[in-house]
């Protein structure tokens, strides 16, 4: 009997299941059952920053730096770049003595690159968070942080380009995230040099830029020694400065006209096959190949 009992009561939980699943209302009921047992899921926390995926195909490292630093930046001053037909001219309009180097023969296409201004409003909270998925969690930023103001001032820089380049990378969303095209073959006598004052910023108490630059160092490819050996030798002024490539295979110290320099080794199909960087007497050179890197530090050496 008790087992006749149970097997209708089986048989009539199967019935209002069936009844449940095949009825409108039902098929209501039965989800927000379900959803009810459900665990929410939580949402996870992201910080947006700033590629490295500008002009030459990099970015200069303080627009990372302005993805941790604040939710949005303003640009206070946007200078237009100005081509200009001799060394001599550049270094009027610039601002300070541009020197080429002798080995190249072959005139180069100058063009005056723009001052840069840019105001931020600190988000401390978001700062906490990339510190803390940096493994910093030890840090703990002031109060009177959040909200302070930030000012970052890049000068006028001149870019001097020698040989057979490859085009600019159009200013459009599908290129820039396809980046340039590969270099062939006609582009190894194609060196770039970038030259400038260091940047200034006018910062917080609080706000540790060389902390800062650490974390954006390694966000542009950097392993933990490579970067180590990069602040060593650069100022976070003359970092900012910096456009970094997409990828890094290997880095070299040098000495450039008997300063230290760092000569890096890109490993990526697009864009330049070195990166070289020294300063010297206050300016900033950075020396971009797409030859041999052997080749990097003779011709920087020319430089007068």
């Amino acid at each position: 009997m008790r087992q006749r009992v149970r097997q209708l009561i089986a048989a009539g939980v199967i019935l209002v299941v069936v009844l449940l699943a095949l009825t409108g209302p039902g098929r209501g009921l039965w989800q927000r059952f379900f959803s009810s047992l459900r665990i929410a899921k939580p949402a996870p926390v992201s910080v947006t920053i700033a590629g490295f995926s500008g002009p030459t195909p990099t970015r200069r490292l303080q627009d990372a730096l302005g993805g941790m630093i604040a939710d949005t930046t303003s640009v206070t001053l946007d200078e237009p770049e100005q081509p200009v037909a001799s060394a001599e001219k550049a270094s009027q309009l610039a601002g300070f003595v541009v020197h080429l180097p002798g080995r190249r023969r072959d005139l180069p296409t100058l063009i005056v690159m723009g001052a840069h201004d840019v105001a931020m409003t600190v988000n401390r909270s978001q700062l906490q968070t990339i510190f803390r998925e940096a493994g910093n969690a030890t840090i703990s930023f002031p109060a009177s942080l959040d909200g302070a103001q930030v000012t970052i001032k890049t000068p006028r820089a001149v870019r001097a380009q020698y040989g057979h380049c490859p085009a600019p990378v159009a200013n459009t969303l599908q290129a820039q995230i396809q980046g340039p095209p590969r270099p062939s073959t006609d582009n190894s006598d194609c060196v770039v040099l970038i030259e400038s004052p260091p940047t200034s910023a006018s910062l917080p108490p609080g706000l540790d830029m060389q902390q800062l630059v650490a974390i954006g160092l390694e966000l542009s490819g950097m392993s933990p020694n490579q970067r180590l050996a990069f602040q060593k030798m650069f100022d976070w002024q003359f970092a900012l400065s910096m456009s970094l490539p997409r990828f890094m295979r290997s880095y070299d110290s040098v000495t450039v006209n008997s300063a230290p320099g760092m000569l890096l080794n890109t490993a990526g199909r697009r864009g330049p096959t070195y990166e070289l960087f020294w300063t010297k007497n206050g300016t900033v050179y950075s020396l971009a190949g797409y030859g041999s890197s052997a080749d990097a530090v003779p011709l920087a050496d020319s430089i007068d």
